[in-house]
């Protein structure tokens, strides 16, 4: 295999990780072919596997760097320096336009807990677990002011984090019970978008 230089090395490491997450977003880790992969990537499937052997390993490779770029994302909306009300709306708001566009992040993160989850352990207790706890901190102060509802600050949190989690983790079940398609379901999401921020901030305030 001719030698690849650095530039195109770095082009070909991002169209195969732009094809091969559009295809595990599509169809996921099991219905996904590297042939496929390739063909989006427009290489060859032995540069393909040149570069990650398996496709258990280019999944893994995929959405470790998703999870880094999008997480950390998602837990600075929590430690802004804002009013608690302000912070619940801005981060709901922002929350579900970051989920949107990355609509398989909770799914892989579910697939990894379960699968594998010393593999994301560290990850989820340096980026989630310890960033939180100024979070859970202003509930509980907010809770001393009687200014929230009567539940302790991690089932607030866990409650919030459900609610918008649960439509991308159960689209599936979703769309059948609804007898949604595609697009009607992209509505039902718009809708929610439009809705949740506000049902959030009445679900935790008093």
């Amino acid at each position: 295999m001719k030698e690849e230089s650095q530039d195109e090395q770095s082009s070909t490491e991002k169209k195969i990780f732009e094809a091969a997450r559009d295809v595990f977003q599509s169809k996921g880790l099991e219905g996904a072919r590297m042939q496929e992969i390739a063909d989006k990537a427009k290489i060859n499937k032995s540069m393909l596997h040149y570069y990650y052997r398996s496709k258990e390993k280019l999944f893994e490779k995929v959405y470790q760097l998703s999870l880094i770029k999008v997480i950390p994302q998602i837990v600075s909306l929590l430690n802004e320096d804002l009013p608690l009300e302000q912070k619940l709306l801005n981060f709901t708001t922002k929350y579900l336009e970051i989920i949107r566009a990355n609509p398989d992040i909770p799914l892989f993160v579910l697939h990894e807990l379960n699968k594998n989850p010393t593999r994301l352990k560290t990850f989820m207790l340096n980026e989630v677990g310890r960033k939180v706890q100024p979070f859970l901190e202003q509930l509980r102060q907010e809770a001393q002011k009687g200014n929230t509802v009567d539940l302790p600050a991690e089932q607030i949190l866990v409650n919030i984090m459900s609610m918008m989690i649960f439509p991308f983790i159960g689209r599936p079940v979703l769309q059948v019970i609804f007898e949604m398609d595609e697009d009607e379901f992209d509505r039902f999401i718009e809708e929610r978008v439009n809705l949740l921020p506000e049902f959030i901030v009445r679900s935790t305030l008093k």
